[in-house]
Order: C-alpha cells, then sequence, then structure tokens
C-alpha cells in the first residue's frame, strides 16, 4: 500500500491512481496549466481553452474537484497544493495533441450523443403509442401493457445500474465516469429495446 503525504492530506494509492488516470485526458492537464498563471473565473478558462461546450468543462472541472483545485474568495478556480504538483509533472509532458482539434472531436462526440439520446426517448415515446394503439384495437389488453412497461423499467434500471458500477470500477481501464445524460441515455436505450422486443413477443404469443 502506497501512501504520501502533503502536508495536511494524506493522499491513498487509489488518490495517486486516480491523479494518473485524470493527468491522461489533454484537456485536463490544459485546465492545469491555465489555472498554474492566476486563478481563472470559469468563463476565462471556457473562452481560452476554446471550448464550445460548456458541460465539458463542467464534467472536467467535477472531475479534477477537490483533489487538484480549488476555489477562491473570488469563486475563481486555482491549484491546490496537489494540483500544484501535478503541475510540475504536466510541465515536464511534451504534448502531441492538438488541443483545438480535440475540443471540437469532443464537441462532435457530445452533439452525436445529445442526438443519439432525443432519437432514443423519441422512439421510446412512439413504441409506446404503438402499445396503446394496440389496446385500442383489442390486440392486446391494459395489464399486459402495464405488465411491460413495469418490468421493463425494472429490468432498464438493474441492468444499467450493474454495466455503470462495472466500468466506474474498472479505474485501471481509464474510462471516464458517466455522466447523467449518458445514464439517462443508456437506459433509455435498454427501456426503449426492452419495450420493442417485449410488445412483439406479446404480439406473436
Amino acid at each position: 500500500m502506497i501512501t504520501i503525504i502533503i502536508k495536511n492530506k494524506q493522499l491513498s494509492e487509489k488518490d495517486l491512481t486516480q491523479i494518473f488516470n485524470l493527468l491522461k485526458h489533454p484537456l485536463r492537464r490544459a485546465i492545469l496549466k491555465q489555472l498554474s498563471k492566476s486563478p481563472r473565473a470559469y468563463s476565462q478558462i471556457l473562452k481560452n481553452l476554446n471550448i464550445q461546450e460548456s458541460s465539458i468543462l463542467n464534467y472536467h472541472l467535477r472531475e479534477m474537484g477537490d483533489l487538484m483545485i480549488k476555489k477562491d474568495v473570488n469563486g475563481k478556480y486555482e491549484l491546490n497544493e496537489v494540483g500544484k504538483i501535478c503541475l510540475q509533472l504536466v510541465l515536464k509532458v511534451k504534448e502531441k495533441e492538438d488541443i483545438h482539434r480535440f475540443n471540437k472531436l469532443q464537441l462532435v462526440v457530445t452533439t452525436l450523443k445529445k442526438a443519439i439520446n432525443f432519437i432514443t426517448i423519441t422512439f421510446s415515446v412512439l413504441v409506446i403509442i404503438l402499445a396503446l394503439e394496440l389496446y385500442l384495437l383489442n390486440i392486446i389488453n391494459f395489464s399486459s401493457i402495464l405488465e411491460i412497461v413495469a418490468s421493463g423499467a425494472v429490468g432498464s434500471i438493474v441492468t444499467s445500474t450493474s454495466i455503470f458500477i462495472i466500468f466506474e470500477k474498472s479505474e485501471s481501464s481509464g474510462i471516464d465516469k458517466f455522466e447523467k445524460k449518458e445514464k439517462l441515455g443508456t437506459y433509455s436505450i435498454i427501456f426503449t429495446i426492452y419495450l420493442l422486443v417485449h410488445t412483439i413477443v406479446t404480439l406473436l404469443l
């Protein structure tokens, strides 16, 4: 078990693993470099790093959290003691990534995720409408609809939660934690698939 003590803060092996995983991301390294100059307001970081989507910056600031950064009396972000030590490591790294190109890629990915989530939720509503139409046509009864929705909701929650736990426990994989929107999107996809499959099976029986 490795433990490092920095003044009043004790870093465990888990903390060190989290730090190294955080520093893998070029945008987080860029944030450290920005804060090395002076405390920065949220809007300054957003503008200086040319981040097009604020949710991207929100996510990375939240991930860095109390481990690397803090807010001063004016509400500006600055490096804490651990963040300053991490900065010394970052300054030794010769960056190969084009941060602006990376930001554009992040924006495309974020936009794509939003589109997928929107399509999935819309499709879920259409499947529910289909089930209601089948009910009005006396092809399936109302109790079947309630059973499909209830079992689908429970099954989707259990399945999606299991997926989140598996990925978020895999610290060595370097996979970022799921955001709330991504969790909702994953749940919606599983729920939609379940509704569609269950409805088709009900029609065939």
